[in-house]
């Protein structure tokens, strides 16, 4: 894309939470407050995509005073508020003030396959299901209510891998043969239906494209491998350094930036490189 098309262009930046958005430890998003404040004040929209769960995302958005669709439970279901576009998607559903449209699997279906695998294979792992509010504090760090809330799941299931290596390749291949998918997030294995953070927000770009007649660019940003599908999909890759873990292999990307700083100080390090460079915002 030339330097005039990058100008014409109009942007959609589609970020992970925990780790990137979020501080790895403290979940405090304060370090990117005033880019979020320049990006929406300038009508680029800002796409929350996570594993994490509507009920979740919910409370995050309002916390970061964010009004745009959001994509849940890795790439499992997408949440447009009503109105938001001139008309209703197609495929979407209306469901409490929300137009929804899931391209994932119900967890019912999920729950069924662990059950009935863990009966012939044992079950190295802590799954959210199976856990109480206890142990879902101690796996994740979360308050006892933010627990429930991402015990309240549709689409998928996250497992906190207890066992090897090989047991653990053994089950996700198990898990293909079903008709499912596994992604490695920042702590756990999350199972879920045959989709992806990248497709899920395609498929958004591609409704916002039917409204626009200037071409939308993506951005997209994390720290996981379970971001490696929306960072494919992306004009522009973020990559964000996370104290905990090394940064996820992403070879061949034509635009791929790597911040210096974590969590959400780099993720605002790197957004403003961006804009800096497009001149997108006047400072």
């Amino acid at each position: 894309m030339t330097q005039a098309q990058q100008s014409q262009a109009q942007w959609l930046i589609a970020t992970d939470l925990d780790g990137t958005l979020l501080d790895h430890y403290t979940y405090s998003h304060s370090a990117a407050d005033s880019t979020l404040r320049q990006l929406e004040a300038a009508g680029i929209p800002v796409i929350l995509n996570s594993s994490k769960t509507r009920d979740e995302m919910l409370n995050l958005r309002q916390s970061l005073h964010n009004r745009h669709p959001f994509i849940v439970e890795n790439g499992s279901a997408i949440f447009i508020p009503l109105g938001y576009f001139p008309h209703k998607p197609e495929l979407a559903d209306e469901n409490s003030g929300y137009w929804v449209l899931e391209p994932g699997a119900p967890r019912r279906r999920i729950l069924e396959f662990i059950r009935m695998d863990s009966e012939q294979h044992g079950a190295p792992y802590l799954n959210f299901a199976a856990a109480t509010p206890a142990d879902i504090v101690a796996a994740t760090g979360l308050t006892y209510a933010q627990a429930e809330k991402a015990n309240r799941r549709d689409y998928s299931e996250p497992l906190l891998w207890q066992g090897n290596e090989s047991q653990k390749r053994a089950f996700i291949a198990r898990a293909n043969a079903a008709g499912f998918s596994t992604l490695q997030g920042g702590r756990f294995l999350h199972v879920l239906g045959q989709t992806d953070k990248g497709a899920a927000t395609t498929l958004l770009k591609n409704i916002y494209q039917r409204y626009s007649e200037r071409a939308y660019r993506l951005i997209a940003s994390g720290d996981g491998p379970n971001d490696l599908d929306m960072l494919k999909a992306a004009d522009i890759a973020v990559l964000v350094r996370s104290p905990a873990h090394p940064p996820p292999q992403l070879t061949g990307h034509p635009d791929l930036i790597v911040s210096r700083n974590t969590g959400p100080q780099g993720w605002a390090e790197a957004i403003q490189h961006i804009l800096s460079r497009r001149a997108q915002i006047p400072k």
